[in-house]
């Protein structure tokens, strides 16, 4: 079992797995910048690998992928990793689909795509409650007023996971 709270200097370890590679780097990047260690993965498979050896606290992941759909992908890792939250990001699937097909035991929390990248922070703030405020990404793009930077806004907008807001 992965251990509980693996916060390298107050990073919460997020894995974020989508088989669009544009959409997974971009989430990747945007979360780097707000000050989350993020690893990403473009299958359900090479998820569960991954999240073997990146032990994350949080799986933000697609819904509709290979061989390996997201509900099973993160059925898998946090029977390895129970302490591991689930985000769920889906442009297609909806949270009756969700419902339906995952286990009772999995906790999870389900985003439509389009959004808004606070509102993604938001969320991811409170899936992992245990960072404290100074750490806490959402709270200091708040206070800092900061917003992706240009070239990751323009893919977030591009890859259809945020709204143009022109």
């Amino acid at each position: 079992m992965i251990g509980k709270n693996n916060w390298n200097n107050g990073k919460a370890r997020i894995l974020v797995v989508d088989d669009d590679k544009t959409v997974a780097t971009t989430l990747r990047d945007y979360l780097a910048e707000q000050g989350y260690e993020v690893a990403t993965a473009f299958s359900g498979e090479e998820a569960i690998v991954q999240a073997a050896v990146f032990s994350p606290d949080l799986l933000v992941s697609d819904i509709c992928m290979g061989a390996l759909n997201g509900v099973e992908t993160a059925t898998a890792i946090t029977a390895m990793s129970p302490d591991c939250r689930v985000l769920f990001l889906s442009g297609v699937s909806s949270m009756y689909d969700v419902m339906s097909t995952a286990p009772k035991r999995l906790v999870y929390s389900f985003m439509s795509k389009s959004v808004h990248p606070l509102d993604l922070l938001n969320a991811i703030a409170y899936m992992l409650p245990d960072i404290s405020a100074i750490h806490d990404p959402a709270a200091m793009a708040l206070d800092r007023e900061t917003h992706p930077s240009s070239a990751i806004k323009l893919r977030l907008v591009e890859t259809g996971l945020m709204l143009s807001q022109a």
